[in-house]
């Protein structure tokens, strides 16, 4: 059996995130049917991230195996022309066995965006988090600072996680501002379930004032959801990038990104 590896991209709108669902609704759920259909043979995926449900991927990577000989051109036709019209394969290649979506990755960005604005912009709004009121960006790039390094983050994570160690390390969190949109760029090792969702929640919050500076570090400490602030909408983020070799800063992500998700 030959493992191949597929990067993909999907708005997560109408899926109830990646991974497969009873009701057959995840992302996950598409791809392999799509993959049995014309490899003629039961398909199981493995994903690198386990987007929640309503969360975009720019960069998704998986993983399936098969004894059908290997054409890329027919492949991959028949493959995007099966997936529904919110999910596009870019690359699909054979890969060496050891390879693993999860286990070989060295990093991933993920890029939240709110919408500073009362007035509503339609090509905008499904991919943003909008917010009537200004927001303290200066507070929210000194609060943001607390998050880098290796932390428990009990505060940031999702009391339903099934995850056996709450220790993860962020490399950077990127506040960029143009106009009315603000971009929140994390890269890390690896995420918890709504990690990145409840750390925006709370720089909202120390933007709008919820949250006195020195907040993040009491609630890191605190390893308690309940200290932390609100789980931001899932429309607003986005993984953006999964790293298998050098881990590139927000600032050149953001510099070469080119036509990607909404605008």
């Amino acid at each position: 059996m030959a493992l191949y590896r597929l990067d993909l991209r999907y708005d997560g709108a109408p899926f109830q995130g990646w991974q497969s669902q009873p009701d057959q609704s995840g992302v996950q759920d598409h791809l392999e049917r799509a993959l049995k259909t014309f490899l003629r043979h039961d398909v199981r995926v493995t994903g690198a991230s386990r987007t929640d449900s309503g969360v975009h991927a720019e960069h998704q990577v998986a993983t399936f195996q098969s004894e059908v000989a290997f054409e890329p051109r027919r492949w991959l036709k028949s493959l995007n022309g099966l997936l529904p019209d919110s999910v596009g394969v870019d690359n699909l290649a054979l890969v060496a066995p050891e390879f693993h979506p999860i286990l070989s990755a060295k990093a991933k960005a993920y890029r939240y965006r709110l919408w500073v604005s009362e007035l509503r912009h339609p090509f905008v709004a499904p991919f943003v988090w909008q917010m009537p009121g200004a927001l303290d960006l200066g507070a929210m790039r000194e609060e943001a600072r607390a998050f880098v390094g290796a932390h428990d983050y009990t505060s940031f994570c999702a009391v339903d996680s099934s995850a056996k160690t709450k220790l993860r390390k962020v490399i950077e969190v990127d506040l960029h501002a143009d106009g009315p949109l603000i971009e929140i760029w994390v890269v890390g090792e690896g995420f918890l379930k709504q990690m990145v969702r409840s750390m925006v929640g709370t720089l909202v919050g120390v933007g709008a004032g919820r949250h006195p500076r020195g907040s993040v570090a009491r609630m890191l400490a605190a390893k308690d959801r309940t200290a932390a602030g609100q789980t931001a909408p899932a429309l607003g983020l986005a993984l953006v990038k999964i790293f298998y070799d050098e881990v590139a800063t927000a600032e050149s992500l953001r510099a070469g990104r080119g036509m990607k998700i909404g605008f």
